[in-house]
C-alpha cells in the first residue's frame, strides 16, 4: 500500500510538472451564475487538488483576472449559504459545528491553456433562476441536471469539452435505465416476487449499472485512443487511473502512447518503487 501511494504521488507530480509550465499573463474567467446573494468560487487542479484561485462575489456578472495557472483540466466551484436544512444537515451541524452551514455547491471541470485562449466563459445548458437551482440542488434531482460548461476557443478546451459530453450521456443512460429497474423492482415487490426484488435492488445500490459502465469504458477508451496525442489525453489518463477500481483496463490508452511517454511513465514508476 505504501508502494502504491508513492506511485500515485509521484505520477501526479511528474504529470504535473512535465505537461504545465505556468504561461506568461493571466486568464480571463467571465460568466452569469444566477445567484442573488454573495456566492463563493474556487477553482482546483483537478489531478492535483491544489486550490489555486478562491474568491467571493457580490454580484452574478463575474469577469476574474487570474494569474499564473499551468495549463491542465480544473474544476471550478460555486458556492452558497442554504436556508434550507435537512436534518442530516441539522445532526452534522450539531456535531461538527466547525464545518459552517450547508451549503449549496455548482461545479464543473474544463481544460484551460493560456497559451492556447486566455479568455473563459462560463454558461449553463437553459436559463435559471436562483430557486430553480436551489430546488434542484436541495432536492438533488438527478433527472434533471444543472448542465455547466466553461469554454474557449481552444482546440483543447473543445476536445475536453467532448469528452464532458460523452460522460454526460452516459451518465443519463445510466439514471434512466436506473428509472426503469425502479419500476421493475417495484413491480416485483408488489407481486411479492422477492429474490428478483433483491437483485434489482443490489443492482440499483451502485452509482453505475454493469453494463453502462462497461460500454462507457470501452467509448473512453476509444476517445482517448482516437486523440491519443493530445495534451488532454495524458491527464484524463492520469486522473483515470489514478481514481477507477477498474484502471487495468486502462492499459490499452497507455499502450497507445508515444513511446517517450510510456518510457517516461515506466521510468519514474520505477523510480518511485525502490
Amino acid at each position: 500500500m505504501a508502494n502504491g501511494l508513492r506511485i500515485l504521488t509521484f505520477l501526479m507530480i511528474f504529470i504535473h510538472s512535465a505537461c504545465n509550465k505556468y504561461p506568461e499573463g493571466p486568464i480571463v474567467l467571465s460568466g452569469k451564475i444566477p445567484i442573488e446573494s454573495r456566492f463563493y468560487i474556487d477553482i482546483y487542479h483537478l489531478n492535483t487538488g491544489e486550490k489555486i484561485f478562491s474568491d467571493s462575489l457580490a454580484t452574478n456578472d463575474f469577469n476574474l483576472m487570474i494569474e499564473n495557472i499551468p495549463k491542465g483540466i480544473y474544476q471550478v466551484v460555486f458556492s452558497w449559504k442554504r436556508d434550507l436544512l435537512k436534518p442530516q444537515d441539522i445532526e452534522r451541524f450539531t456535531r461538527q459545528p466547525e464545518l459552517g452551514v450547508p451549503k449549496y455547491y455548482l461545479s464543473t471541470t474544463f481544460w484551460l491553456d493560456n497559451k492556447e485562449e486566455n479568455e473563459y466563459k462560463l454558461s449553463f445548458d437553459k436559463v435559471y433562476n436562483q430557486n430553480e437551482l436551489e430546488e434542484i440542488l436541495f432536492n438533488q434531482v438527478t433527472d434533471e441536471p444543472t448542465h455547466m460548461w466553461v469554454k474557449s476557443s481552444g482546440l483543447n478546451n473543445k476536445l475536453y469539452s467532448q469528452y464532458l459530453e460523452l460522460i454526460d450521456g452516459f451518465r443519463q443512460k445510466n439514471q434512466h435505465q436506473k428509472d426503469s429497474l425502479e419500476q421493475l423492482g417495484n413491480y416485483y415487490i408488489e407481486h411479492k416476487r422477492y429474490d428478483e426484488a433483491k437483485i434489482v435492488s443490489e443492482s440499483l445500490s451502485k452509482s453505475w449499472l454493469d453494463l453502462v459502465k462497461n460500454e462507457l469504458i470501452d467509448r473512453e477508451i476509444l476517445f482517448m485512443k482516437k486523440n491519443i496525442h493530445s495534451d488532454v489525453i495524458l491527464q484524463i489518463y492520469d486522473f483515470q487511473v489514478n481514481s477507477k477500481q477498474d484502471f487495468e483496463r486502462y492499459i490499452k490508452v497507455y499502450n497507445s502512447f508515444p513511446d517517450d511517454i510510456k518510457q517516461a511513465l515506466d521510468s519514474r514508476l520505477k523510480h518511485a518503487i525502490k
